[in-house]
């Protein structure tokens, strides 16, 4: 299979389809005198997948597949009719039985499994029966076997539970697999990842098929696991300038101000960016630039303002110092009626250097800022990079028509990584440097017929835009075009010149309008600053709170551990059963700083990282077979035991969180 992620059918739910679908099925139900299992199955995938419901409703009947039943209800067989040849080589049952037994010796304790072929959904509908089994997510490729299982079992219960997740693959949606792959049974399993060809039948046919989705899932799971970053110190650091910086976000002007007055007003929007192929494209942006809305990545806005080509909006994210240096230069005519759109994490001095410019400023939507319960307007960009922050910005403002140029996100053929004007060169001494070589990677290049040397930072700003661009496709009619000519193959993006898209727009004689909006009133600004502090100065008193109680805990398991430790060096067994209670109270507790909508968005973001690779061991651990209660016995030790560690290292994030909002709280000068 060439791309399996290549979209044959319309995101877009329409309202008059889904009520005619209701009806049909209300028209079923009643000729029946009730619902039967094929019935219950499409109205519960109706809410996960609704497109994929309704084809398989509308096939009525299988041809592809005819459906042969033997002795008993587990000996049903599908032939596939063009090739004569049956899903099952041997007798149904006897492999739906091998595999139960399989899976309960080997993967009993997995909370979640992927799986490749539906086959008559017997053997689903039995593993689905170990309630260990949290998400069991399965693959399909021919939507007759979809409508021939879901004739056989009954999977409602389970897909409205979100246990059973079917996805055929002529309808995958990326977007949708990113958000289930993001949820914690799937995350936190994600070093027991396994993807499980159903058998011999799918894997003779559907081999490619099978390897590419397989390799796509380890992409996203690998990049939800990136998303986590290296330590808390960055998320803290964005903590701290986040808080420090809101006197200045309700000083300027409001991101919600800006939309409400511009959104759907201008149908292009122009992403620049500072790749090697932005020189060449300089003067056909200042032909086109009364048309289309120009937003400019932080680094390509001295680039512009030397070549005196005026964008509308600039986005800027970093938290380091050095991004300012972007800013570093007298304020002019030339800014005047540019709006510099700013993440409220960036770096104070940015700020100032700032200072002067129209200015407005938005909350990455990433757990912290969320917490602080801002309007939604005012939150933008969970990407990485400051050019996503700009895609995102002209998503919002309702630009039909997105195009990337100096998008290259890779080298150039001389070996250069950025365009000419570039504040820190055109080639970085970083990238150039042999340290960086093992960081050098290759990736489909613009065209798709070449490969092009590219950096794995790169690589995943690629992936991000393309889920990202997945994901607006899934909801709207936008396109997205790279007219960059040159670097990486963005996959969602129609490839054209930027020469022919000028000419388009130019001649489509309509000038882009904006309207700029009044400053932040005074009195605005106060009130909104008082209720932040509050709401701050309550962060901080719900963490002093639960950080008692992970001491205490802690305190417990080590005076237990050190307990069992002892009655070991004596020869004795420990006192399994204490550990079996002490394993339920780590639960309550976590289960309890879960739950608290506080705790998670202010200090389980700091200690997300940490959070993350520890669950990553502990669900290691908890998978692992077991063949009787001595094994329990010792993995449950195990468990409290490593969750000593966790809590001590928890205890002391959440005190250095305490401690970074309490400094940057006093710092505001209001």
């Amino acid at each position: 299979m060439d791309n399996v992620f290549n979209k044959n059918y319309n995101h877009q739910v329409d309202p008059q389809s889904v009520k005619e679908l209701h009806q049909a099925i209300d028209q079923d139900i009643k000729a029946n005198g009730g619902a039967n299992a094929f019935i219950h199955n499409i109205i519960a995938l109706c809410s996960i997948n609704f497109i994929l419901a309704k084809a398989i409703y509308d096939l009525k009947s299988n041809s592809k597949f005819d459906v042969f039943a033997g002795k008993g209800l587990l000996d049903i067989n599908i032939i596939n009719t063009h090739t004569k040849e049956p899903i099952y080589s041997g007798l149904p049952a006897k492999h739906t039985n091998d595999m139960l037994n399989k899976f309960k010796r080997d993967y009993a304790l997995y909370p979640s499994l992927f799986f490749y072929g539906l086959g008559n959904g017997n053997f689903y509908k039995a593993l689905l029966e170990n309630k260990n089994h949290k998400k069991i997510v399965v693959f399909e490729p021919e939507i007759e076997i979809f409508f021939i299982a879901f004739h056989l079992n009954d999977f409602s219960k389970e897909m409205r539970e979100n246990r059973f997740i079917p996805f055929c693959v002529s309808y995958l949606n990326d977007a949708y697999l990113h958000i289930i792959c993001n949820k914690k049974e799937i995350k936190y399993n994600a070093r027991n990842y396994g993807f499980h060809i159903y058998n011999e039948y799918y894997e003779k046919n559907y081999k490619d098929s099978a390897n590419s989705i397989n390799k796509h899932l380890l992409n996203i799971l690998l990049l939800n696991i990136k998303a986590a970053g290296n330590s808390a110190e960055d998320t803290l650091i964005g903590m701290k300038h986040v808080v420090e910086n809101m006197p200045k976000f309700y000083a300027n002007y409001s991101l919600k101000d800006i939309l409400n007055l511009n959104s759907n007003r201008n149908k292009t929007a122009i992403i620049v960016s500072t790749g090697p192929s932005l020189t060449k494209q300089l003067e056909i942006l200042r032909q086109v630039s009364p048309y289309a809305i120009l937003i400019a990545a932080d680094a390509s806005y001295p680039i512009l303002k030397l070549h005196d080509i005026r964008p509308d909006f600039v986005t800027t994210m970093e938290r380091i110092e050095l991004s300012g240096a972007f800013f570093d230069s007298k304020v002019s005519e030339f800014d005047s009626d540019i709006t510099f759109i700013a993440s409220s994490l960036i770096h104070p001095n940015t700020i100032k250097l700032l200072d002067g410019r129209n200015v407005a400023f938005a909350h990455k939507p990433l757990k912290f800022e969320e917490g602080l319960d801002e309007d939604k307007k005012n939150y933008m960009c969970k990407g990485p990079s400051t050019a996503h922050f700009a895609f995102d910005l002209a998503v919002e403002l309702g630009c039909k028509q997105i195009i990337f140029i100096g998008q290259d996100l890779a080298m150039a053929d001389d070996g250069t990584t950025h365009a000419r004007g570039m504040v820190f060169g055109e080639t970085s001494p970083t990238i150039a440097s042999k340290e960086y070589e093992p960081n050098i990677t290759t990736a489909l290049g613009y065209g798709g017929k070449t490969q092009v040397r590219s950096i794995k930072l790169w690589d995943m700003f690629r992936e991000y835009f393309e889920a990202m661009i997945d994901a607006i496709s899934s909801y709207s009619d936008v396109k997205i075009y790279n007219a960059t000519e040159g670097g990486s193959r963005i996959k969602g993006t129609i490839e054209v010149p930027f020469s022919q898209l000028g000419k388009e727009i130019i001649g489509g004689g309509v000038k882009k309008s904006l309207i700029k909006p009044e400053p932040i009133l005074p009195q605005i600004s106060q009130s909104k600053l008082k209720t932040q502090r509050e709401l701050i100065e309550n962060f901080i008193k719900v963490g002093k709170d639960k950080q008692e109680l992970i001491k205490e805990l802690f305190k417990r398991i080590s005076k237990l551990v050190e307990a069992a430790n002892a009655d070991l060096s004596n020869g004795k067994e420990p006192r399994y059963a204490k550990f079996y209670e002490l394993k339920e109270r780590i639960d309550r507790l976590k289960a309890n700083l879960d739950s608290d909508k506080i705790f998670d968005s202010v200090y389980m973001s700091a200690a997300y990282n940490f959070c993350l690779h520890q669950e990553l061991e502990f669900a290691t651990l908890m998978v692992r077979p077991e063949s009787g209660k001595s094994d329990r016995d010792k993995k449950i030790f195990e468990y409290v035991k490593q969750h000593g560690y966790y809590f001590f290292s928890l205890a002391g994030l959440v005190q250095t969180t305490i401690d970074t909002l309490q400094n940057a709280l006093n710092g505001w000068e209001i």
